[in-house]
């Protein structure tokens, strides 16, 4: 079962079905699996980090999105999906996935390297994963991502900002959140005790307004601007107050994330897409151009790489 129109794949948990054999803590394609591994290992020490964003990526072009693909494994405590998957992807894995293997140099520091991503201090459970990138996601992997909103549009830049109640997000999660089939009762009734501590907390995000990227009544793209993105970036996809309380329990700010490529003297966006359903390459300017000034989608926050 796919998830539905949510893009941050790990606001809502997973909807997928176990199949394939996805109740253990791994699930590889292996044709990928080898090439990944064989790539993080010869990755040469002076290699910029956008290429091997880049190069990283790249291998996974055309891997199907399925939301909520990644839990704790076999023995997790509530979410039982796989720790590491590469058959599948959706926003947050993608992005996670080659962040981890451009840090790596195994199969093993690649795994620590993820488990240091997805959860807070590296522990795997469901209440240490970093579901909300404003308020975890990116606060808690400073070391690795450097906020430059505000380098590439410095006088335009806005805040958005957002009440997130991760304890009401706790209580609208179900069966499908969790991939449960059976016996699944006890499991959530503990689940949704355990996020009753939470208290409500303000989360802001910088984002460079759609407004500033096109300019006027004729809606000109800000070249000037576009050429401040360095190749590489991570990109979050900022709705301001995203009003998704009735449906989850509480309001978010952020919807999707990527990758910023240049290539050919064109910026791209590299992501892994539930409109396309699957890892692809959008023209950046055609993607947010879709946008209008009625729409929740109001601009995106850039993060820099840091190795």
């Amino acid at each position: 079962m796919k998830k539905h129109w949510l893009g941050c794949c790990l606001l809502v948990g997973s909807l997928y079905n176990h199949a394939n054999g996805s109740d253990s803590e791994y699930i590889y394609d292996p044709a990928i699996e080898q090439v990944f591994y064989q790539s993080i290992t010869t990755q040469v020490d002076s290699m910029a980090v956008a290429t091997r964003v880049a190069r990283l990526s790249h291998l996974f072009m055309g891997v199907p999105y399925v939301g909520g693909n990644a839990g704790e494994g076999q023995s997790g405590q509530f979410d039982k999906d796989p720790l590491i998957r590469f058959d599948v992807f959706d926003c947050t894995t993608y992005v996670e996935t080659v962040l981890a293997g451009i840090q790596s140099v195994s199969a093993a520091s690649f795994k620590d390297n993820l488990i240091d991503i997805r959860y807070q201090h590296g522990q795997v459970n469901f209440v240490q994963r970093n579901h909300f990138p404003s308020l975890d996601w990116l606060p808690n992997n400073r070391e690795i991502l450097q906020d430059i909103t505000d380098q590439v549009a410095p006088t335009q830049f806005q805040q958005a900002s957002t009440q997130i109640d991760r304890a009401a997000w706790y209580r609208h999660l179900s069966a499908k959140s969790i991939a449960c089939e059976q016996g699944c009762e006890p499991i959530l009734e503990k689940l949704h005790g355990t996020g009753q501590h939470f208290q409500v907390v303000q989360a802001d995000i910088p984002y460079v307004p759609l407004t500033a990227v096109f300019v006027g009544p004729d809606k000109q793209v800000n070249q000037a601007l576009l050429d401040r993105i360095p190749s590489g970036s991570v990109i979050n996809m900022v709705r301001p107050d995203w009003a998704l309380k009735k449906w989850i329990g509480t309001n978010l700010n952020v919807s999707h994330q990527g990758f910023v490529l240049r290539q050919n003297g064109r910026l791209i966006l590299r992501h892994a897409s539930v409109t396309h359903q699957k890892v692809v390459d959008e023209d950046f300017i055609d993607y947010f151009a879709q946008y209008d000034a009625s729409s929740s989608l109001q601009g995106f926050n850039l993060q820099s790489i840091r190795l």
